[in-house]
């Protein structure tokens, strides 16, 4: 079990990508915070091990720090954050509204930035311990290259890349480690 003794959270933990890492992490051992909007999608309750589900609107500041709260209570630390959470509109620029274009900023890029904020404390605490933290934002290829019909999505994934690269400046040295996949 690779991560027995490390405490995780992943946003998204209830669809695709982000229920697969926290079903994973559950596997290897971690103590899981499983963040999402509602708790519909939930794992079997074979998958559970030591999961916590908190509900979260990773576009709320005083969801995401009640949320942290809850965190350091139980916790005391985070070894590893999973921004999973994220939306995807397939339009083009003229076809997107400018409520469209604000929500996929809101969670895309609002939710990866208030998580990454909010989690600084118990990440520290973690790599405290003389071991190190990880971040693991979920960028996109759209970030670099971008897709026809994508334009908000390319948008905020282009600004989670560079929001992961100025944090790995300013806290790889604290010994947290920022990356993006």
């Amino acid at each position: 079990m690779m991560l027995s003794g490390n405490t995780a959270l992943g946003t998204g933990a209830r669809g695709g990508s982000g229920r697969a890492i926290v079903a994973r992490f559950l596997k290897e051992g971690a103590q899981v915070f499983a963040t999402d909007l509602s708790a519909t999608g939930s794992l079997d309750a074979a998958e559970n091990g030591d999961e916590t589900f908190l509900q979260m609107d990773v576009t709320s500041e005083s969801c995401v720090i009640d949320a942290m709260a809850q965190v350091q209570q139980h916790a005391g630390k985070l070894d590893i954050l999973v921004n999973a959470a994220g939306i995807e509109i397939e339009k083009t620029i003229e076809d997107t509204t400018l409520d469209e274009w604000n929500l996929s900023f809101a969670v895309n890029c609002t939710g990866t930035f208030l998580t990454c904020k909010y989690d600084l404390q118990l990440l520290r605490a973690a790599a405290g311990q003389g071991t190190s933290a990880s971040v693991l934002n979920f960028g996109s290829y759209d970030g670099f290259i971008a897709d026809p019909g994508l334009a908000a999505y390319c948008a905020t994934k282009g600004a989670v890349h560079a929001l992961t690269r100025a944090l790995a400046c300013d806290h790889g040295p604290e010994g947290i480690r920022v990356n993006a996949i």
